[in-house]
């Protein structure tokens, strides 16, 4: 099963990736092994070496992430990963989508994907209730112990979400995403995973999003979800424009004008059409400052570059991030990863 994203103007353009927690590297390799599948020759797939895992420091960028993640699947035969207690065949989610997108609204959608899931593990692996005012679109591991990392719960969470996102054409606002687990060490990116609140500990592992979206209009058809199907996993790291969140939209502006020298916290709250002090109590709502997305926008750009097949000079990838002095640069990549631009980029080679 596939999943999770990245970043975020004009209508359902899609945007450039950036980098994820090492967590999913580190832990897609621990599941193949424990599989009985040798992970290494795929990590050597898209040039990742063995030094990178169970390197918390390192991140790493999401289209490698991405592609590993597929050859992942296609080795083991298994969307599950062995992780669920059940075992979900190559193709389940493509079949779920097959089934879902001739539907003629999200409700109907989302009910038959779930009584599909449902047939194939002969267990009510996903299931889909409403409390009244929300639904809940559930997860329930029979074995969860086996998911001890919560990899598969992060997936499966994931790509429920963007695919019902994909159906309706548009961000699907989530009220809360409930995790049956203690936060993780790389609760970070939860922010950008699941937008909206984050509960944990909970009873359950839910997607919980307003009742009214039940009805909203599937808007894709066939040919459309053939594209979609054969970009997963890499479609799922990207989000739709029509996301909600100011995060995601002051992503998207610094992106676009890190190069250019950056903008001011005044001159991004010009450009998202409110004042400094809305766009601060904004940002403070979603968890989040201007100066915390723009050192994320900084961070996952530099890590592109320095590990891209490129090999950019350290002062041109400073200059691209907007720092006109290469030793500031440093000592804030520093402050970001623990190591040095040139630190960083030798320990991602080592091994190769």
């Amino acid at each position: 099963m596939p999943y999770w994203e990245r970043l975020t103007p004009a209508m359902h353009e899609k945007e450039d990736f950036g980098t994820g927690a090492n967590h999913y590297v580190s832990s897609l390799f621990h599941a193949t092994r424990q599989q009985g599948v040798d992970p290494i020759p795929l990590l050597a797939e898209e040039d990742l070496p063995l030094s990178v895992i169970d390197q918390p420091e390192q991140r790493i960028p999401t289209e490698k992430l991405a592609n590993f993640q597929k050859y992942v699947w296609d080795r083991m035969q298994d969307e599950a990963m062995g992780l669920a207690g059940c075992s979900l065949p190559a193709g389940t989610y493509y079949m779920m989508g097959q089934l879902t997108v001739h539907q003629p609204t999200l409700g109907q959608a989302l009910a038959l994907g779930c009584r599909f899931y449902n047939l194939v593990t002969r267990r009510e692996l996903i299931s889909l209730t409403d409390d009244g005012r929300h639904t809940l679109l559930s997860i329930n591991l029979p074995r969860p112990e086996l998911d001890y990392k919560h990899l598969f719960a992060e997936i499966a969470l994931l790509s429920w979400h963007r695919y019902a996102s994909w159906l309706i054409a548009d961000s699907l606002p989530l009220v809360e995403t409930r995790f049956n687990y203690p936060a993780p060490a790389h609760v970070g990116e939860y922010s950008y995973l699941y937008p909206g609140v984050h509960q944990f500990d909970c009873d359950d592992l839910s997607l919980v999003f307003s009742n009214s979206y039940l009805n909203r209009p599937v808007k894709q058809n066939e040919g459309s979800l053939k594209s979609f199907m054969n970009n997963c996993p890499r479609e799922l790291f990207r989000r739709y424009k029509t996301d909600y969140s100011v995060t995601t939209e002051l992503k998207r502006i610094l992106t676009k004008e890190l190069a250019d020298g950056g903008l001011t916290i005044d001159q991004a709250a010009a450009a998202l059409h409110m004042t400094t002090r809305t766009l601060t109590r904004r940002l403070s709502e979603e968890g989040a400052s201007f100066q915390q997305i723009k050192n994320v926008v900084r961070r996952d750009l530099a890590i592109r570059w320095l590990v891209g097949p490129d090999d950019m000079a350290i002062h041109d990838v400073a200059e691209r991030v907007g720092f006109s002095d290469p030793a500031v640069f440093t000592r804030a990549f520093r402050s970001w990863t623990g190591d040095s631009p040139r630190r960083y980029r030798d320990k991602f080679r080592q091994g190769r």
